[in-house]
């Protein structure tokens, strides 16, 4: 065997053992110890979690029908008919060029079904409860969301979402066998629900109230205290830093940035994260949805609350306890109400009661009649101090009161509130306004 021979027998032992230690480092995998994503909420669960569609929600349905309007509040009726529209397939979303003339001129036979929510949704967060086709659709927020009894000369089915804010209109498509469908199940049924009548403010903005007097109910609960020490371990980054002390309203729990307090004194719970990012807040991701997943992380839902009000500009998002009916409960220090505020990634500020209401005391109910909505629009207009041009809404509702300080027991009693320049107020009603009916 000559010299090249051998040379050439290497050098082709060399290739392969270099073929042989390239392929073992291009497929060699590691095997690495799995690493658990920090949490931003600990799991706890002070209450129960909710989906997106118990939370956001419509408060009241009208059916126009001619020149009468007929509606309903109740919660077994929206979400039947949440239920049903919540299968359709939406497409061919479009803005209308002129909005609300459009819409005016398109549902001027008045054939229409409304649903009427809070506030202002965004249809990217609302596209998790409808279901959407083309998941590339405009950019647009909405309030009321219109469902046209009458198919259009295409044989198409026409949705509209509407901005009472921004006057803006969009329009989508559905089926024509989902309007029929819709029909069949409500419209044509809609002079068995209550009766409402049109009331315009003086900002131009819609609202629909009840045509005769209405009986509603009044409710006692216990009040059942939340754990303090589950909401801190839900709260804070490292509970295991956190300090408690007892102060003269109640308790505090503290670390190096963030506080906790618990009012025994007004039963709300508030903690405040200090705001220590330099970037603006403005144009972060959906708040709404934001929010609801911070207190699904702590289980915090601990009664029903729903969405009802959102601050972009300053990142605020508001919920309120609703009763077994629909009807929405106020409080004037916020006891009905659970408040987020938001900074770039952490939440800044949060205020909520510090109890959840148990079962009511009282199963043998107190029924009381409210007057109705044209008395309380003249009593309204009759009051001399307000603006009208400042007043957003009125409703029905119930005022929660905690009967005295320390006191375990809450009401629940039927009222007429409205809002005034943002805030909702009980309006004062005489004794003889109201009739009771039933136990004392």
């Amino acid at each position: 065997m000559n010299y090249e021979k051998v040379k050439t027998m290497i050098l082709t032992i060399l290739i392969v053992l270099s073929s042989i230690l390239t392929w073992n480092i291009w497929t060699f995998q590691p095997k690495y110890e799995t690493m658990e994503i920090e949490k931003t909420v600990n799991e706890v669960a002070i209450g129960s979690k909710q989906e997106l569609r118990d939370i956001v929600r419509p408060h009241q349905v009208i059916f126009h029908s001619g020149a009468k309007q007929y509606g309903s509040i109740e919660n077994a009726e929206i979400d039947k008919i949440l239920n049903m529209i919540g299968k359709w397939k939406y497409y061919n979303v479009r803005k209308l060029a002129d909005s609300r003339s459009v819409l005016i001129q398109s549902l001027s036979e008045g054939q229409y079904t409304e649903l009427i929510f809070p506030d202002r949704i965004p249809i990217e967060l609302y596209k998790k409860v409808l279901n959407f086709e083309d998941q590339d659709i405009p950019k647009f927020e909405f309030d009321r969301m219109m469902i046209n009894a009458k198919a259009g000369e295409s044989q198409e089915g026409y949705i509209y979402f509407y901005s009472t804010k921004s006057n803006e209109s969009y329009i989508s498509n559905v089926n024509l066998a989902a309007i029929t469908e819709f029909s069949e199940a409500f419209y044509k049924k809609a002079n068995l629900y209550n009766p409402y009548f049109v009331h315009q403010l003086e900002n131009k903005k819609t609202i629909y109230l009840p045509t005769y007097r209405t009986e509603m109910k009044r409710y006692t609960y216990y009040r059942n205290p939340i754990e303090p020490e589950q909401l801190k371990d839900a709260l804070f980054r490292d509970p295991s830093f956190v300090q408690k002390s007892f102060v003269p309203e109640g308790e505090e729990f503290t670390d190096e940035a963030s506080k906790m307090t618990v009012n025994h004194n007004t039963s709300l719970i508030i903690y405040v994260n200090p705001f220590r990012e330099s970037e603006a807040v403005i144009g972060t991701e959906n708040i709404i949805q934001k929010s609801i997943e911070h207190i699904n992380g702590h289980s915090g839902w601990t009664d029903p609350f729903r969405f009802v009000y959102k601050d972009d500009f300053n990142q605020q998002v508001i919920f309120r306890m609703y009763s077994d009916e629909g009807y929405p409960i106020f409080n004037e220090i916020g006891l009905s109400e659970i408040i987020q505020e938001w900074g770039q990634t952490e939440i800044k500020h949060y205020v909520r009661p510090s109890f959840n209401l148990e079962l009511p005391i009282n199963p043998e109910t107190q029924t009381v009649t409210m007057p109705s909505g044209e008395e309380i629009v003249t009593k309204i207009k009759d009051k001399k101090e307000l603006n009208l041009e400042l007043l957003d809404d009125i409703s029905l509702g119930y005022y929660l009161v905690k009967e005295g300080r320390d006191s375990s027991v809450i009401s629940l009693e039927p009222g007429w509130f409205y809002q005034y320049d943002g805030i909702w107020f009980q309006f004062p009603l005489e004794e003889e306004e109201r009739v009771y009916n039933g136990l004392e």
